[in-house]
């Protein structure tokens, strides 16, 4: 048997090695789920979800499930989009909807668009109803301002 026939041999027996799928989605919540610290507020934790990749249905309802768990205990989300070069249009709807429930309970979704096609998708897809900026630092920047407005009104 020659080299080249041995070693292909065991190429053939080894299992295979997981392939990174190029432009799948990579996510990550920080901070990490649990408890908020003693005697902060739900309205003032803040929790960040950075996506990065082409982010398909599959994603972006894993993107929905990990706003979920964050405003479990964080009333201030940001959906941190920079780093993405795609999105799926069906998944816009479930933002929003996910937008509205956390305004409804007194919290805040606010996403953060780099990519002007990212942002040209978020807005045709019915997105208009996010509020969104260009970095996470406006993000709790405008959503600090917005909530002392929202407490005024509901004390007059």
């Amino acid at each position: 048997m020659s080299e080249r026939t041995r070693i292909r041999g065991i190429a053939q027996r080894e299992a295979p090695r997981p392939r990174r799928v190029e432009g799948a989605a990579v996510l990550a919540l920080t901070p990490a789920p649990g408890p908020r610290p003693a005697g902060q507020k739900w309205e003032e934790s803040q929790a960040t979800v950075a996506v990065r990749g082409e982010l398909d249905r599959d994603a972006l309802w894993a993107i929905d499930y990990t706003i979920g768990r964050a405003s479990l205990e964080a009333g201030r989300i940001v959906l941190d989009l920079r780093e993405v070069t795609h999105l799926d249009y069906a998944g816009v709807p479930e933002l929003v909807a996910r937008r509205r429930e956390l305004r409804a309970r007194g919290g805040e979704l606010v996403v953060v668009v780099r990519n002007p096609y990212v942002a040209n998708i978020l807005k045709a897809a019915g997105g208009a109803d996010l509020l969104v900026c260009r970095t996470p630092d406006e993000a709790f920047a405008d959503v600090a301002v917005a909530r002392p407005n929202a407490l005024r009104r509901r004390q007059q």
